[in-house]
Formats: structure tokens, C-alpha cells, sequence
């Protein structure tokens, strides 16, 4: 007899199905068979509408351990069975043999990831009792590229079925073989039973129902729809339980079984609002606008992870004022991939106890991370990212320290491949390129080989000792897992998880050990000596891992139940939380499963062969299953949507949202931005965020015993200003006698914060080597330096005033050769592209030195000191000044000094070669930066009458800009323009001293005039004239000037100035544009000492009048 519940909403048909079960009163078995998410729900409702009695009569079953219970008494449970991993491999190996017999997968086929489609494909067949042969036959029909589609997937899936005959029995055959096993046992013969929470029935499904219906006393159905015909009022909402109806009275009629429908009323327990929403909601035809939306709520959020914060707050409000248990509450959206990780986190940090139905992905786990990430290692030549996702795991033996100093190695020099494998040691400088060595750095050096050795030994073993099968494969993982000992340290693990507390964690860490083993033993029995290569069998057992999931169990009863809509359909609660009501998400009409699409599916059709829904039928039971979703509730309804999504997309409210509001004229719309996110008070651990906004909130938090400290801490760090050091803190951080070098002070005097992170605490930012600024900033000086030193013997004798062209360029070759030799170690090593790049770096180099050459030809002024050196031990003492007990040292050393000797006095001018944009700038001498050359001159001037012995005069300072000096212009340009387009780029900049014989000497003007210095010659009386020029009284203003500056910085060193205060000359030229501290800054304008310094432009003479001239 087949009984069919029909009923809106589903409630009153499954409370009728619990009475049936109640009234039986034992005297003949009764089987309730439920969706497998619902079983436990049903158990608990089953006992409560019946008593505990019940169950010595009546049990609650899904198919899958319907299937289980006829074996166990007919036999079939010993049969041995595929599990998922096991499935996926199989599926590799029947594909690997009939690759070369495809056609339109056959390159697909190749790819693992292909495996995955194709195992759903292989269940819909199954589901739809759809045979390779009559899927063959189909194909054979068809032909074309579509026969050809379909006759792939028939030899694939016929190849698979062969292989389950030797390996193990596929699950999803597990309800065909319980067909043949009630047919021949007659087990269900005189039990009642009872289908509930199910909307469709597979074909295989209703084989089990057809031979349930010829042997069984009865069958009771429930579905959701209120009458078997369909109406024009709905939309399509019932279609899918009314096609199930239909379907199932078939089956009792080509059964001869009786059959009778019953369709029943009941309003349930729900609110008034409730209720109309399950009976208009989803009505074509609005009914009247209503008054009562009692219940109701719409929140729009900012994004999801507010919207999370606001359930939550929500529930906790619920729980607290209402007298709610958290088990009467759910919280339900359309896909839980987004969803679900940000419940775990944001519901633990509001303190509310949740389970979540759904898996998180099982390749995050630190345990399979770390194979995947290994395995993918030594299958990608030792791929950056693939080698620190195995050591970032925590389960290697690296402290965090020891692999911090190995990744900023490897990012310093772009290592792969190769060179994590070769057997001599690393050589590479642990700080870059072009740098001298201490001890320091080599201990380091040698440290970081070591570290090399100890990681690589066993994944070199893993790559290497292996023979390219699947089970020597797996062998080699297995070996490579006991030489780093991951089981001994995952069971220290587990059993300290234990021993603190953490039961569930703990038992997380077993399954997954379990997992790997199972896999790893799969892997060896089912691909055997199948040929692999190691990328291939990475790709593979990382999609074999990811077909497991980590079970979970509630550790108490009282906890909010969440899950994706289908899942907690029919599953009764007081309040439901709908999170994720936007139109990108509700409805979802996503593709169906596997490489079928709909026309497929419809062409199959045509042969008889039913398969899954089609994209109508689908939406269909989309509809049905927000319908379901929006009955669960029978008090409370709270949906929510973000305004943006993860990416910060737009979002807009799904189609239900209009309707409540079409519904409920007066319900309105909650905005995150309305309510100034005051619904995270409602728990100690968001509201601590909030307590500086709120005084009364930090008052009640400091009642809390375990809050108190905490907000204590916030409060003095709120009250906290980055400040000063203290007098001990400059000390230890600087020492009594602070160093100090031309980029140092620029540092300081540029931002006081961003000096203090680099020489104070001595944070560095993680810059991979490479031939960037301040390697070819030092490349050129070493060029320019040794040819010059070569031309003056030293500075003993002067530029020679004619030089062949060819000369000189072979001379500076093979200075380019000596620093390559002595300071890169050879290129043989390099990338091609750092030999390229380097190599283009060289025209422009000769050009600069050409250039330069060119100059000293022409002038008076030659080379006498090159990397003269000021500081303690070098050629010249520093410069110190002492302020308020601090020493400031200032050393450092000048690229460049020429000298011309008049008379009894040696007039000096410094050359500074610049690599850079940045040049001689009046503004920024002005504020205490770019002091370097300035400060050297007048040193030189007090200290150097000892070095030359003669009396010295300062005649100026130069920049030379000696950076990629890479000329635009046409083909046709002539060698004068290119010569004048050259000399453009590469003029001078500085100061020099404005007197005639000083000019003349510096430059002997040739035709084309003074081509070098920064002056301007007029063609008509002959003047000097420029910016350039100053008299030795506006020098000596200067050299007070810095000296101030000097001072100003001791005092502020010795303050222990460390405010945020960078400078500002535009949106292009700022302290803050390239910082490398900006993330552990957190400057905010007007805190303390704070604050934007900007610096106004200062030219010429507005420069000497600022300076008293």
C-alpha cells in the first residue's frame, strides 16, 4: 500500500508520519528512511513525538544504511568497497588504459583535475541506472562530434566498471546490489515504512521503492506540495514534488500496489507573519499588503564578514533577553564556501557555540599541506612557493627563525631549481650584490648552507630514490614521512592537544594520519606499477587527499545549528538566520554535474534515458529549495545581505527581499551604515574593540575579571604616543657615540619614525638582489674611479688632453671585467636575463665615462683623492660635534677630489657622481637634507691643509649625473646634436666658487663654449652667470648653516625623537612615496608629535636671503 502526505511547508505531513509511527504501537516493524543529513534530526523528533520506547520497534535509516542493514543480515557487508580516494584512482587507471581509443577527451584525459568531472559523470549514470552500453549504443546512434562525446564517456565508464570487478565495489552501486538483495531475501515483508524530507527520487532510488512497494505492508511518503495537480499561481514552486508524485503512484500501479493521496491542512506553529510568508511569499498574484511583519527582519551589511558579526549579535540578543537555547536557532545560505569559515571564526570570537554541517577544506590542514607542498617541491624544481608552503606548515624541523633566514635568502637571490640541489655551497653575499664580507656575514653564510642541506637531504631523497611507478612512488612518500619524523611528531601532538584540552582537535590530527595512510595504501594497491611521473602523481594524490573530509562531532547539544539550505530543509527551529540573500547567490542555478550538459541530457532523453534535472527543472527545485528554507522557522526570521561581496563587487538584494517588503510595506531596511556597527557590544571580545568610542562599555568590561587586564592594556595604549626614547633606549639602541653618514642624515632629517626603524630597531625590508640603484650606483663608481685612477697614475698626473676614443673604451672593458671578476663572481652563474641587462647597462656606462674624461681634458682642476674616506681610521678624521652627552660621528667617504694649485693655495672642488634622479637641490639644503658634499668641502677645508700641504681654498662641489644616460632622438641626428643632447643630460650641478680665475681654471671654454659646469656664458659681453655661482662669504653663511643643522640633529637624537613627521614637497616627492616602514607606521596627522612637514620650494636667491645675505 502506498500512502502519499501532501502538505505546504512540510510540517503537518511529517507530524502525521510521527503519529503513524506512535500508533503502530510495536506490533509490526516500522522503517523511516531520511535524506543522510537528516537522520539525526529525525531520530531526535521521532523519539519525542513516540517516546524512547520507539525505538525497539522503529528505526530511522537513510538508503545508504538501509543497504547496510539487508547486508548485515543477508550478507554483502564484507564485499570489499572503493572509499572516494579509492574511486578517483581507479578512475586514473581505466582512463590511463583506453586513453589512446579517445577521442574527444583524449587530451583531457591526461589532465587529473579531468578525473573529478568525470567521476560525477560516473554517478549520475549510476544514479539513472544509465549502462556503458546503452550510453555506447547511444552514441553509436547519434554520431558526430556529439556520438563521439558520448562514446568516449561509455568506453571510459565501461573501462571503470571492469576495474571495480578486480579492486572493489563502487558505492554508488551499493543501492543496486540492495535491489538484488531484497528481491532475494524478501527482508522487507511485513514492516511498514515511512519517507520523509525527500522533495525527488534518483532512478536507482525508486528501483529500492519499487521493490519496497511489491514486498512491504506499506509505504508513507511525504512531500511537500499541497495537491497532485499543478496550479498557475505558484511559479513552479510544487512542480518538482508533484513529478515525484506522479512517478511513485506509477510505481504502485505497474506494482498493482493500492495507492492513496492525502492532502493535509495545518497552519503549524508559526507566527502570523510567518505564515504568510510560507502561503504568499512565492504567490504570483500578491495578496494585501500587511501590518504585522512581527519577526521579520532585513539587515544589509557592508560586506559578509559584518554580516556574520550581526547574526551573531543576533543570537547572542535572542538567547539572552528572549530565553532562546542555542539549539532553537539556525543559520542557513545558499553555498557555505564563503560562509562557513567566516562563521567558525566570527561566532568563536562572540563566544557562540556553533556546528557547522559542512567540511572545511581538508588540503589546508597543516598534515596534507605539508605532503602536497612537498610532493609539488620536488616535482617543480624547487618552485618558491611550493617550498615554503612545505616548511611554513610547522610540522619540519626549522624553527620559525631558522626558516625567516632561509626564505629571505632565497627572495634576496630568486633561488630555484638548481641551486637549492647543486652540491658546492651558496656563495651569494647574504646582504646582495657588490658588498664586502665580514665574519659575521659568513657565519651566516654557513648557517644557511647547513639549513639548505638539512631540508633538501630528504626531499632529494623523496625526488630521486624512487622508480616512476604509483607504487614506488607512494614507497618513496611513505620513507620520506618517517625520515622527517611527521608520525612521531603528530602523535606528540595529538596527545598534547589531549592533555590540554582540546579533544576534538586532537582527534582531527588522528583521522587525518589515517587519511594518509589510507590514501598512501590505496595509491600502492591500485596503481601498482602503472608508469608516473612525479608532477603527475603530485597533481593526483593531491586530488585523491581532497576527496576525504575530517568528521565532527558536536561537543554539546546546546549549539546553533548552520548549513547550506538543502541541508537543514525540513529541520525545524525557532529563528533562522538567512545570511547571503543577494541576487549573485539566490537563486543559484548552477551547471549540473560532470561533462553531460542539458542538450546531453535532453538528446539522451529522446533514448529512454532519464539523467538529472535540466537547467528548467533545476530552478524549479531552486525555488523549492528557498521555499523549504523559509519554513524552517516558526518565530523568528532575520535575512541578510552584504552590500559588497569578498572581491568588493557590488551586490544587490535577492528577488525574496522585494517580495517581504511588497508584503510588508512598513518592514524596513537595517544598513550597517546606519547603526555605526554598535551590534558588536553584545560580546566582550568585539566590544573591547569598541570600548575607547564608549566609555560606558569599557566600564562594564572592566567588571569582567578576565577582561579588566585587557582593557587596562587598551586604555594605556590608547593613551600611548609614539613619543620619545628615553635616555637608556638611546643608548641601547644608538650607543653614547652615535654614526652617522650622509644617507643617514637625510634619513633622519626626512622622517624621524623612518630612521628609527632602519638604524634604531634595524628592520629591513625583503629586496631580492638584483643590478637595481644602489648596485649600479656602485658599479659606476668603480668603473669611473679605476679608469680615472688609471688615466692620473693615481692622481700624480694629469688627464691626458688627447685620448682615442678606442682607447679608452678598451681601458674601461677591461675595468668592467675586473669588477665582474672580483665582485660578481663571473655571469656564467647568472640568469640570461641578468646577463642581458647587465650588458645593456654598459653603452651608458662608457658614454659617463667618456664624458668625464672629456672634462678633466678641458680643465685645470684634476683628480688628486678618489673614495677619500672621513671616519675613524680612514684618511681624514670625522667630523663630530657633541650635544647634550650624545656623540654624533659623521663619516663617510667623497667619490671624487680635484684639485689646482694656485700659487701657494690648492683649491679643492668635490665631485659626487650621482646614479640617481636626485640632484643638487637648494630646498632641500635648506631642511638638513643632501648636507653630504657640502659638509665634506668645508671639512676638507679645515683638515686637509695636513694631507696636501698647502693651504686650501673650496672652489665647489659637483654632481655628476652619472646614471643610464639613454639618448631619444631620430636616425638622423648628427654627432654634434648628439654630443650637445649628451651634455644636457649629464651637466653638472653644485656650487662653485664665483671667482674668474677659479671659472677659467675649472673649464677651458672651447668653440661650442663652457659645454660642463651649471653657468651660462653670454655671446654678447662674455659674463658668468647662474644660480651655481657664490661668492666665499655666501660660502662661509653655508657652512654655518649646516653646522645648525648638525647640531639640531644631535639634540634631536639625543631627545630620542622618533615622531611620524615625514616631508612633503608634492604627491610625487615625499617622505612616504617609497617608505618601506609605511606598514608598521600608522601615522595619523595630529597624534602626539605627529604631522606632515611640508617643505616649500627655495630657489636661488630666496635661498641666501633665508640666510641672512
Amino acid at each position: 500500500m502506498l500512502h502519499l502526505l501532501l502538505s505546504r511547508g512540510g510540517g503537518a505531513a511529517s507530524g502525521e508520519l510521527f503519529r503513524r509511527i506512535r500508533e503502530s504501537g510495536g506490533e509490526r516493524p516500522q522503517i523511516l528512511i531520511v535524506p543522510e543529513q537528516h537522520s539525526h534530526d529525525s531520530e531526535r523528533r521521532l523519539c519525542a513525538a513516540a517516546g524512547n520506547q520507539v525505538s525497539r520497534y522503529a528505526e530511522v535509516l537513510s538508503f545508504t544504511r538501509l543497504a547496510g542493514r539487508v547486508f548485515s543480515v543477508y550478507g554483502g557487508v564484507a564485499t570489499p568497497a572503493l572509499d572516494a580516494g579509492g574511486r578517483l584512482l581507479l578512475m586514473y587507471a581505466a582512463l590511463r588504459q583506453i586513453a589512446d581509443k579517445l577521442t574527444v577527451y583524449r587530451r583531457p584525459s591526461r589532465k587529473p583535475a579531468f578525473l573529478t568531472g568525470l567521476l560525477s559523470t560516473v554517478d549520475e549514470l549510476k544514479s539513472c541506472c544509465i549502462s556503458p552500453e546503452a550510453l555506447w549504443e547511444a552514441g553509436e546512434e547519434t554520431g558526430g562530434g556529439e556520438g563521439d562525446k558520448l562514446r568516449d564517456i561509455a568506453l571510459i565508464f565501461g573501462a571503470y566498471e571492469a576495474l571495480t570487478q578486480q579492486q572493489g565495489a563502487d558505492p554508488r552501486d551499493r543501492l543496486t546490489r540492495l535491489v538484488t538483495a531484497l528481491e532475494g531475501s524478501g527482508w522487507a515483508q511485513g514492516k511498514d515504512f515511512y519517507l520523509d524530507c525527500f522533495t525527488d527520487f534518483t532512478p536507482q532510488e525508486r528501483q529500492v521503492l519499487a521493490v519496497l512497494l511489491r514486498q512491504a505492508r506499506s509505504v508513507t511518503v511525504t512531500l511537500t506540495c499541497d495537491t497532485l495537480e499543478e496550479g498557475d499561481g505558484e511559479g513552479g514552486l510544487f512542480t518538482t514534488a508533484r513529478r515525484t508524485a506522479r512517478q511513485l503512484l506509477r510505481l504502485a500501479r505497474q506494482g498493482r500496489v493500492p495507492a492513496d493521496t492525502q492532502v493535509l491542512e495545518g497552519r503549524g506553529e508559526r507566527s502570523p507573519a510567518l505564515q504568510a510568508v510560507e502561503e504568499e511569499l512565492f504567490a504570483l498574484r500578491p495578496g494585501e499588503a500587511r501590518s504585522d511583519w512581527e519577526g521579520i527582519s532585513l539587515f544589509e551589511a557592508a560586506a559578509p564578514y559584518a554580516e556574520v558579526e550581526r547574526a551573531a549579535a543576533g543570537i547572542l540578543r535572542l538567547v539572552r533577553e528572549e530565553g532562546y537555547r542555542f539549539r532553537d536557532i539556525a543559520v542557513t545560505a545558499r553555498s557555505m564556501e564563503l560562509y562557513g569559515p567566516l562563521i567558525e571564526t566570527v561566532f568563536g570570537r562572540y563566544g557562540v557555540p556553533v556546528f557547522l554541517g559542512e567540511m572545511s577544506d581538508i588540503l589546508q590542514k597543516p598534515v596534507l599541506s605539508l605532503i602536497t607542498a612537498a610532493l609539488d617541491t620536488v616535482a617543480g624544481e624547487y618552485r618558491y612557493e611550493d617550498l615554503f608552503r612545505y616548511l611554513k606548515t610547522g610540522l619540519t624541523d626549522l624553527t620559525d627563525e631558522e626558516r625567516d633566514r632561509l626564505e629571505n635568502y632565497a627572495l634576496k637571490w630568486n633561488l630555484r631549481g638548481g641551486q637549492w640541489t647543486q652540491k658546492g655551497d651558496w656563495t651569494m653575499h647574504p646582504q646582495g650584490y657588490g658588498l664586502s664580507w665580514s665574519e659575521e656575514d659568513r657565519a651566516a653564510l654557513a648557517e644557511l648552507n647547513a639549513l639548505r642541506r638539512k631540508v633538501t637531504g630528504p626531499l632529494e631523497k623523496l625526488r630521486l630514490g624512487v622508480d616512476r611507478t604509483g607504487r614506488g612512488q607512494t614507497m618513496a612518500l611513505y620513507q620520506f614521512l618517517e625520515e622527517i619524523g611527521l608520525p612521531q611528531r603528530l602523535l606528540e601532538r595529538e596527545e598534547a592537544l589531549r592533555a590540554r584540552g582540546e579533544p576534538a582537535l586532537a582527534e582531527e590530527y588522528r583521522q587525518l594520519w589515517d587519511i594518509l595512510c589510507d590514501a598512501m595504501e590505496q595509491c600502492a594497491r591500485i596503481l601498482g606499477d602503472l608508469p608516473l611521473e612525479g608532477e603527475e602523481y603530485a597533481r593526483l594524490f593531491s586530488l585523491v587527499l581532497s576527496q576525504y573530509s575530517v568528521g565532527s562531532i558536536p561537543v554539546s547539544l546546546d549549539r546553533v545549528h548552520a548549513g547550506e539550505m538543502p541541508r537543514l530543509a525540513h529541520k525545524r527551529c525557532r529563528a533562522l538566520f538567512l545570511l547571503g540573500a543577494d541576487d549573485a547567490s539566490i537563486p543559484q542555478a548552477s551547471p549540473g554535474p560532470g561533462l553531460l550538459n542539458d542538450d546531453d541530457r535532453s538528446l539522451l532523453a529522446s533514448f529512454g534515458l532519464e539523467l538529472a534535472p535540466s537547467l528548467p527543472d533545476r530552478l524549479d527545485r531552486e525555488m523549492t529549495t528557498v521555499y523549504e528554507s523559509l519554513c524552517i522557522p516558526t518565530e523568528r526570521l532575520s535575512v541578510s545581505w552584504p552590500a559588497a561581496g569578498p572581491e568588493g563587487e557590488e551586490r544587490r538584494p535577492a528577488f525574496l527581499v522585494g517580495r517581504l517588503r511588497g508584503m510588508f510595506p512598513g518592514l524596513g531596511v537595517e544598513r550597517e551604515s546606519q547603526t555605526g556597527g554598535t551590534f558588536r557590544l553584545c560580546a566582550p571580545r568585539p566590544a573591547l574593540e569598541l570600548a575607547g568610542r564608549y566609555p560606558e562599555v569599557e566600564e562594564a568590561l572592566e567588571e569582567l575579571p578576565e577582561y579588566a587586564a585587557l582593557v587596562e592594556r587598551m586604555k594605556r595604549a590608547a593613551a600611548l604616543e609614539r613619543g620619545h626614547l628615553s635616555p637608556a633606549a638611546v643608548a641601547a639602541l644608538y650607543g653614547q657615540q652615535v654614526p652617522m653618514s650622509a644617507s643617514r642624515m637625510d634619513k633622519f632629517k626626512s622622517c624621524h619614525f623612518s630612521y628609527f626603524m632602519q638604524y634604531g630597531l634595524k628592520a629591513k625590508a625583503r629586496r631580492p638582489a638584483g643590478f637595481q640603484a644602489p648596485e649600479y650606483g656602485t658599479f659606476v663608481h668603480y668603473v669611473l674611479e679605476h679608469v680615472l685612477r688609471t688615466l692620473t697614475k693615481e692622481g700624480t698626473v694629469p688627464v691626458p688632453r688627447e685620448m682615442e676614443q678606442e682607447e679608452l673604451h678598451a681601458l674601461s672593458r677591461s675595468v668592467v671585467e675586473r669588477y665582474v671578476r672580483e665582485k660578481l663572481g663571473g655571469l656564467e652563474g647568472e640568469s640570461p636575463r641578468f646577463r642581458y641587462l647587465f650588458r645593456r647597462l654598459l653603452k651608458s656606462v662608457y658614454a659617463v665615462v667618456e664624458n668625464v674624461v672629456e672634462e678633466l681634458s678641458r680643465s685645470d682642476f684634476q683628480p688628486i683623492a678618489f673614495e677619500l674616506g672621513f671616519g675613524q681610521g680612514k684618511d681624514l678624521p670625522p667630523v663630530q660635534l657633541k650635544v647634550d652627552g650624545l656623540t654624533v660621528s659623521i663619516s663617510g667617504f667623497v667619490d671624487r677630489v680635484d684639485g689646482w694649485v694656485d700659487g701657494d693655495k690648492l683649491c679643492l672642488r668635490v665631485v659626487d657622481y650621482k646614479t640617481g634622479r636626485k640632484s643638487f637641490d637648494l630646498t632641500d639644503i635648506w631642511n638638513g637634507m643632501g648636507l653630504q658634499m657640502l659638509l665634506y668641502l668645508f671639512t676638507l677645508t679645515e683638515e686637509g691643509k695636513e694631507r696636501f700641504g698647502k693651504h686650501i681654498v673650496p672652489a665647489g662641489v659637483l654632481y655628476l649625473p652619472a646614471r643610464d644616460a639613454v639618448l631619444a632622438g631620430s636616425r638622423s641626428m648628427s654627432e654634434s646634436e648628439r654630443r650637445r643632447a649628451m651634455d644636457r643630460e649629464l651637466q653638472r650641478k653644485g656650487l662653485i666658487l664665483d671667482e674668474p680665475e677659479v671659472l677659467s681654471a675649472m673649464e677651458h671654454a672651447g668653440p661650442e663654449g663652457i659645454r660642463f659646469l651649471p653657468v651660462k656664458v653670454s655671446s654678447r659681453t662674455g659674463a658668468i652667470t647662474g644660480d651655481a655661482l657664490v661668492s666665499a662669504e655666501r660660502l662661509g653663511r653655508l657652512e654655518r648653516h649646516i653646522s645648525a643643522i648638525l647640531r639640531e640633529i644631535g639634540a634631536e637624537l639625543a631627545a630620542g625623537k622618533i615622531a611620524a613627521d615625514p616631508f612633503w614637497r608634492g604627491p610625487d616627492h615625499n617622505a612616504c612615496q617609497w617608505c618601506d616602514y609605511a606598514p608598521a607606521c600608522h601615522f595619523e596627522e595630529g597624534r602626539g608629535e605627529d604631522r606632515v612637514r611640508y617643505f616649500p620650494t627655495v630657489k636661488g636667491e630666496d635661498f641666501w636671503r633665508k640666510l641672512g645675505l
